[in-house]
Formats: C-alpha cells, sequence, structure tokens
C-alpha cells in the first residue's frame, strides 16, 4: 500500500518537472468571422405554373333583375281635315250622272250620309260612292255638312246618254193644216209638286177604304222619297214614296180600316219632317196643325164605300226636275 503510493507520488513530480520543461506556444487568437453575403438567386421560369387555387364560392341563387320598359315614344298623329258630307232628306233616286235623264242606280234611304267626292260646276248635283261606284244625287234632295263649297268640280261627269235622232224632213212638205186657236198661257206652277190633274181613278170598295197613287219627276219616271199627306178631322199620316213595299214611286193609305170612314179627305205633298226614319210612316197627332203642302190638295169625300170606296193612280209631279 505504502509503495503504490510512492509510486504515484513519484509520477506526479515527474509531470511537473516534465511540464516546466515543454515551450508552450501562445494560443492564437482566432480572426472575427467574416460575413457571407446571402446567395443570390436567380428565378428559373417554370414551364407548367402551378394555376392559383382560389377557393370555390358558393353560388348565390340569381335574381331577376326586371327589364326596363322601353316606353315608345309618342306618335304624332296626323291632323284630319274636315270633309264634305250629305245627308238624304228622304228617300231619292241615285243616277249614273248629274240629271234625270242618266240611268238610275238605287235609292238612298232618309237620313242616310256619305262622303261628297264631286259636284257640278253649277253646283245643283253632287257626287259620292254608292255601292263603291261613282253616283249622282240632286243638291234638292240632301242637306250637306262640312266644306262643301271646297269640293272640287268632278272630272269624271259620264257623257249624257243619248237622245233619239231628229227624223229627216221630207223633200215636199206635207200641207200644213189651219192652226186651232192658242190655248190661254198656263199659269207657272205656284209648289214645287203638282197633283196631276184627272190623274185619280174611283172606284167602289165595301171593304176598306183606301187611296193609291203616284210621284214622279217632270218626265214621267218614278220619283222615290216624296212625303205625301193624308188628313180628315186634321192631321193623321205621312208616308214616302218608294216605302213600305209599294214599289218605285208608289204610296198609299188605309186611314180607317174596315170602320166607317166618311172624310172630306185632303192628300197633298208635304216636306219630308227630319224624324220621319227609315219605315216610311209617320202618324202625327190628330189635333195638331196640318202641315204646309208644297203641291195641290186632291181632294175626297166617302158617301157609300160601295159605290166609291177607293181611289187609285192619284198622282203628284215635280215641277223642278
Amino acid at each position: 500500500m505504502r509503495r503504490n503510493a510512492l509510486l504515484i507520488f513519484t509520477f506526479t513530480v515527474l509531470l511537473v518537472l516534465a511540464a516546466g520543461c515543454v515551450q508552450v506556444s501562445p494560443v492564437a487568437t482566432p480572426a472575427p468571422p467574416t460575413k457571407t453575403p446571402k446567395p443570390t438567386f436567380t428565378p428559373t421560369p417554370d414551364a407548367s405554373p402551378t394555376p392559383e387555387v382560389f377557393p370555390t364560392a358558393t353560388a348565390l341563387p340569381a335574381t331577376a333583375t326586371p327589364e326596363a320598359t322601353e316606353t315608345p315614344e309618342p306618335t304624332a298623329t296626323p291632323t284630319e281635315l274636315p270633309v264634305a258630307t250629305l245627308t238624304a232628306l228622304r228617300n231619292a233616286n241615285v243616277r249614273s250622272g248629274p240629271g234625270t235623264q242618266y240611268a238610275r242606280l238605287g235609292t238612298i234611304t232618309a237620313g242616310e250620309t256619305a262622303e261628297i267626292i264631286g259636284r257640278t260646276r253649277a253646283g245643283d248635283w253632287w257626287q259620292f260612292e254608292f255601292d263603291g261606284d261613282p253616283a249622282w244625287i240632286s243638291a234638292d234632295l240632301v242637306s250637306t255638312s262640312g266644306p262643301a263649297d271646297a269640293v272640287e268640280i268632278a272630272q269624271n261627269i259620264p257623257a249624257p246618254p243619248p237622245t233619239a235622232r231628229p227624223q229627216p224632213r221630207p223633200t215636199s212638205p206635207p200641207a200644213q193644216p189651219t192652226a186651232p186657236p192658242a190655248p190661254p198661257p198656263t199659269a207657272a206652277p205656284s209648289f214645287p209638286f203638282s197633283y196631276v190633274q184627272g190623274s185619280a181613278i174611283a172606284g167602289p170598295q165595301c171593304g176598306a177604304v183606301h187611296f193609291e197613287g203616284k210621284a214622279q219627276y217632270r218626265n214621267g219616271s218614278p220619283q222615290n222619297g216624296v212625303c205625301i199627306y193624308l188628313g180628315y178631322y186634321g192631321p193623321r199620316e205621312i208616308k214616302y214614296s218608294g216605302g213600305g213595299g209599294k214599289g218605285d214611286g208608289n204610296w198609299g193609305f188605309s186611314p180607317c180600316g174596315n170602320g166607317a170612314c166618311n172624310g172630306p179627305f185632303e192628300i197633298y205633298v208635304v216636306a219630308c219632317p227630319s224624324d220621319m226614319g227609315g219605315g216610311g210612316s209617320k202618324s202625327l197627332d190628330p189635333s195638331g196643325v196640318p202641315p204646309a203642302p208644297v203641291s195641290d190638295k186632291f181632294t175626297a169625300t166617302v158617301t157609300d164605300k160601295c159605290v166609291t170606296g177607293q181611289w187609285e193612280n192619284i198622282t203628284f209631279r215635280d215641277n223642278t226636275k
């Protein structure tokens, strides 16, 4: 034990001595560290870029936006020029030209209106469309409204129908008979219409007393729309010619039915009332004032209707056309 301790002591001393003989080199102070620059990276383009991923938005329900209603621009309404029109005062004949010598095309009823499209230079006939064709009516049979004075003179007036050719004169005139005395001059008619004296034909009728007659133009052709008045014990009834299915120009009355009917009766032409209508007949108040005549009067009295109870062919003729 003591031997081991001595060995350890001796070894230690030797180490100390050895340490004193060794040259100790100074310890180098390390240099401060050099700052290394950060490396610079050059981005290399990627041939296949990774698309950016965005969060998927949840689609909200679309709200329908009302389309704006386009307000149409106001359209300028052309100003309509007034037109001239005619209105039939009574049932009247319509002709192919401005005169009674032209062919009759039909009848226009009382109160019917039409646009005027032409006139004669004298303004005594009006042109209008009738069943799609130009037609004419006398200005005396209608009333007008609108700018009738501005209506142009018609340019398509047809030629009047041909008249009968005059007979050639004989080479040797026959002997002239002795001329009878000249009749007294006929007085000018005082009314637009005249009762044709002697035209009425009387006869027996034990049933209903009746009167029938005609209305004519001056040339004797039938005329429709002439208002005929019959009265007894005061005003009674007005009818116009051509109405009630009587035929062109014809009229008729049965004032009493099958009862007693003595009269006296008065029959004459009157101006058609404005409310005559299209039925062809108008009853009047018996206590009223009779309408003014525009023709001579036909009068009759019934004593025994089985002897004389009917009159036919009572004719009134127009003195103006």
